[in-house]
């Protein structure tokens, strides 16, 4: 497992700093959501559309608001949004098991 994390990190950083934080956020926002559905009570399916839901939702609402904005959005932002939320899904679920 060390040996996994040590790979994300070095493919992180080669990352520019915006799209970690897209990625870092959708991660979080991922590993809470799925662990607040398994507090109240939600089996590992329920873990699993909670947190991939959850983290899939704050990516689309943060894209729809860069494309508002003067920033505009970026394929790359989307890329790393639904990156960060599948591998937060998949911890989190492998760890309510």
């Amino acid at each position: 497992m060390k040996q996994f994390i040590q790979k994300i990190l070095a493919w992180l950083a080669n990352w520019p700093k915006d799209k970690v934080l897209h990625f870092a956020a959708c991660l979080i926002i991922a590993l809470l959501a799925g662990c607040t559905a398994k507090m109240f009570g939600a089996g590992w399916q329920g873990v699993m559309c909670a947190a991939w839901f959850a983290g899939f939702i704050a990516g689309v609402v943060k894209e729809i608001y860069d494309d508002i904005s003067s920033n505009g959005s970026e394929e790359a932002d989307w890329a790393a949004d639904i990156i960060g939320t599948t591998l937060g899904t998949i911890i989190v679920t492998i760890l309510t098991l």
